[in-house]
C-alpha cells in the first residue's frame, strides 16, 4: 500500500495547477531531416548496388543496406511521432506521461522516491511502489524544465529526494540563472560559439568535399562518392541547429589544464599505437600472428584509455560535489530571471 506525502496532508494537498508540456519542435525538424536523409541514402544505394553488384548478390546486399536505412527512418519517424504525439501533464497531484504508445499516470502524494538524474541536459525519475515515470528535460524549452525543476522540488518531501545537490548544480542552478533576453558575454578564457561561427568553420569543408567526391565520382565512375558531403553536412547540421540562436559561451581548451592533460595523453596514446602498428611491417617472422598482436594492442590501447578516463571522471565528480553545497545555498537563497519578470509584468 502506497504512503501519502506527509507534507502534502500537513498544506491540504496541491492546489489544482494544469499544464501540459509539448516536446519541443527540434524533434520534429529532426525527424523530417532525417527521414529526407534515409531517402536519399536508400535510393543512393539502390542505385549503387543495381549498377556495381553482381546479380547473385544484389538481394543480400539490397537486404543488408535496406536493414540500415529502415533502421535510421525509423528513429526519425519515432522522432515526429513524439513531437506530435507526447507530452506531459501537471495537473493538481497527478503526473501524467502521454507518449506515442503508452499513457502513464503516478499520483504525487504517493511517490516514494524521486531521483534527480544529473547528466547534462537533465533527468527527473518518480516512483511509486508501482509505477515509475522518467522526465527527460532536454524534450522542453529552458522556462518549463525550471517550472518543472521548482515544481517538483516544492512538493515532494526531501527526505524522498535523491541526488538533488548534483543536480542542483549541474541542471537546476543553469536553468535558474538562463536569461533568454540576455546576450553571452566570455570571458577571457571563454569563446563565444554562434551559428555564423559553425558556418565559418564547416562549410568551406562541405563544399571541398562536394566538389572532390563529384570529380572522384565521375574519375572513376563511382556513384558513391557522390555521399562524400553526408557526413560533414550532418556534423554542420547537428553543431549549428544544437546552438542557441543568441549563441553560448564555452570554456576554451587551453583554460582547462585536465582537458589539455587528457587530450596530450590520447594523442600521445595514439601515436605509440601508430608507431607500434607501422613497425610491425618491418618484423620478419613475429613470432605470433600479425592480427594477433594488432589485437592484443588494441585491447591494450582501450584499456588504458578507459582507465584515464575513469580517474579524470572521478575527479571531475569530487569536483562538482564540493561546488555543489554552494549552487544549493545559491538556489535557495535565489530567485529566476523569468520569474522576476514575470512578477513585475504581473505587478505592472
Amino acid at each position: 500500500m502506497d504512503l501519502i506525502n506527509p507534507k502534502m496532508v500537513e498544506h491540504g494537498g496541491m492546489e489544482a495547477e494544469h499544464k501540459v508540456f509539448r516536446i519541443r519542435r527540434k524533434y520534429r525538424n529532426g525527424g523530417v531531416a532525417g527521414l529526407a536523409l534515409a531517402s536519399i541514402m536508400t535510393i543512393g544505394m539502390m542505385l549503387e548496388i543495381r549498377a556495381e553488384a553482381p546479380p547473385d548478390r544484389q538481394m543480400s546486399q539490397i537486404f543488408f543496406f535496406g536493414s540500415i536505412c529502415t533502421f535510421f527512418a525509423s528513429i526519425s519517424l519515432w522522432m515526429v511521432l513524439s513531437y506530435y504525439f507526447e507530452s506531459l501533464t501537471i495537473q493538481g497531484s497527478k503526473v501524467i506521461e502521454q507518449g506515442v504508445l503508452l499513457r502513464k499516470e503516478l499520483d504525487l502524494e504517493r511517490i516514494r522516491m524521486l531521483r534527480w538524474i544529473a547528466s547534462p541536459s537533465g533527468g527527473i525519475k518518480l516512483k511509486t511502489l508501482t509505477e515509475k515515470i522518467t522526465i527527460y528535460l532536454e524534450n522542453f524549452p529552458c522556462e518549463e524544465r525550471l517550472w518543472i525543476v521548482e515544481h517538483l522540488r516544492e512538493q515532494i518531501p526531501e527526505s524522498a529526494q535523491e541526488g538533488w545537490d548534483l543536480f542542483c548544480h549541474r541542471v537546476a542552478l543553469p536553468l535558474r540563472r538562463y536569461d533568454p533576453q540576455a546576450l553571452p558575454v566570455p570571458d577571457k578564457d571563454e569563446v563565444l560559439l554562434t551559428r555564423k561561427r559553425w558556418d565559418r568553420l564547416l562549410l568551406p569543408w562541405i563544399l571541398l568535399f562536394t566538389v572532390g567526391g563529384v570529380l572522384a565520382a565521375w574519375k572513376f565512375n563511382l556513384p558513391r562518392l557522390l555521399s562524400a558531403p553526408l557526413l560533414p553536412m550532418i556534423l554542420w547540421l547537428s553543431m549549428r541547429y544544437s546552438t542557441p540562436k543568441q549563441g553560448m559561451v564555452s570554456q576554451k581548451l587551453s583554460a582547462d589544464k585536465e582537458s589539455n592533460s587528457y587530450l596530450t595523453f590520447l594523442g600521445g596514446m595514439f601515436a605509440a599505437y601508430m608507431i607500434l602498428m607501422i613497425g610491425l611491417k618491418f618484423i620478419d617472422n613475429p613470432p605470433v600472428s600479425e592480427s594477433t598482436i594488432m589485437f592484443c594492442l588494441t585491447v591494450i590501447w582501450f584499456a588504458v584509455v578507459l582507465w584515464k578516463s575513469h580517474r579524470i571522471g572521478k575527479k571531475l565528480h569530487k569536483k562538482q560535489l564540493e561546488a555543489s553545497k554552494t549552487s544549493v545555498k545559491e538556489w535557495e537563497a535565489g530567485s529566476s530571471p523569468q520569474t522576476t519578470d514575470s512578477k513585475e509584468s504581473q505587478l505592472s
